[in-house]
């Protein structure tokens, strides 16, 4: 039978207000104390009680943030850690502070959820994640108010960019170019906004009757610059090679301009090459880098005001999926293609 404040206060001889202030980390008992109550609950394996209808008996004013591990993404990245920066910006204005959620602490491993009931959170900000996470699935189908920007689930309010805008954006823009060769470096398949790039790409280029080559997809295995060299090498190894191409990434994207640069194929004379982020430095490159720009800080800001929105009135938003425009940023890595 899972033990409680009260079962662990007679078995250690304590108050109950003793045990919840060692377990909460609060003043007024000493370390000594402290350590006793933890100590003990750690072998008890003591954890609040996540299975109540409503885990919060007072605001904390605390947002957790998940962040996951699964794409090859990591926080520096300049798109999440935009997007997180303007959330954390935004939240602090109103008094909040964030707190990363995770699933060992002090050595006690726990769900999601548990975290969350234990340290009081009021909202999540789910960074990334994946969908197939029972953590994930526990958390969002409980009363915590929760909203993410890379995944699509059930019950899950999304802010993020509108993919598909983008990718047809860029078709868009090469055919403006005269180019119809056009090939595809494609994010993981496990990624939300990657396969709606894709998505989009095919979509436009179906509207413009242009041939879908086959030969001219490959999938990046991550967002990385080492990811985009690789794919850039598969596509130099077939007979031909499209004359433009539109990466999932900017990153993806320097990494098939190195690999392209290495093998004596200019950029954009002998293949036009468009991005997707437009991280701060692709406008320093040579030659500088087209792209899609992501309004990272629309997304933050919007997440975090649906969040707010969320835990100040204990109700749920009209919109499940709030898409923020993108934009064609036109630089030096496309070209006109003779006809």
């Amino acid at each position: 039978m899972k033990k409680t404040i009260y079962d662990i206060a007679e078995e250690l001889g304590v108050a109950p207000s003793t045990v919840s202030k060692a377990l909460n980390n609060s003043g007024g008992i000493s370390e000594r104390m402290k350590k006793r109550v933890v100590d003990y609950a750690n072998k008890v394996r003591y954890f609040p009680n996540s299975n109540a209808s409503k885990l919060k008996t007072k605001t904390s004013y605390t947002i957790g943030v998940i962040y996951s591990e699964n794409l090859g993404i990591g926080l520096e990245h300049h798109y999440f850690s935009s997007i997180l920066q303007a959330f954390k910006a935004y939240v602090e204005r109103r008094g909040y502070e964030i707190s990363f959620v995770i699933t060992n602490l002090g050595n006690r491993e726990m769900t999601y959820l548990e975290y969350c009931a234990q340290k009081n959170i009021d909202g999540v900000f789910i960074v990334t994640s994946t969908a197939t996470n029972p953590n994930l699935k526990e958390l969002i189908d409980s009363d915590v108010a929760c909203i993410t920007t890379d995944l699509y689930h059930d019950h899950l309010y999304t802010v993020i960019s509108d993919n598909e805008l983008g990718a047809k954006l860029a078709v868009d823009h090469f055919v403006d170019l005269n180019h119809t060769k056009i090939g595809h470096i494609r994010g993981s398949k496990f990624s939300i906004a990657g396969n709606e790039r894709y998505e989009g790409y095919l979509d436009a280029m179906r509207r413009h009757g242009l041939n879908i080559d086959k030969r001219f997809i490959v999938t990046a295995d991550y967002y990385s610059y080492e990811s985009g060299y690789q794919a850039a090498r598969k596509l130099m190894a077939l007979n031909a090679l499209p004359t433009a191409i539109f990466c999932a990434s900017d990153q993806i994207a320097l990494g098939a301009m190195k690999a392209f640069q290495e093998a004596g194929i200019r950029v954009p004379q002998d293949i036009s090459i468009i991005g997707f982020d437009d991280i701060d430095f692709v406008k320093y490159l040579s030659p500088k880098l087209t792209t899609i720009r992501q309004d990272t800080k629309q997304i933050g800001e919007t997440a975090a005001k649906k969040l707010l929105i969320m835990i100040d009135s204990d109700k749920e938003l009209e919109e499940m999926q709030i898409k923020i425009p993108v934009k064609l940023i036109e630089r030096e890595s496309t070209i006109k293609q003779d006809k």
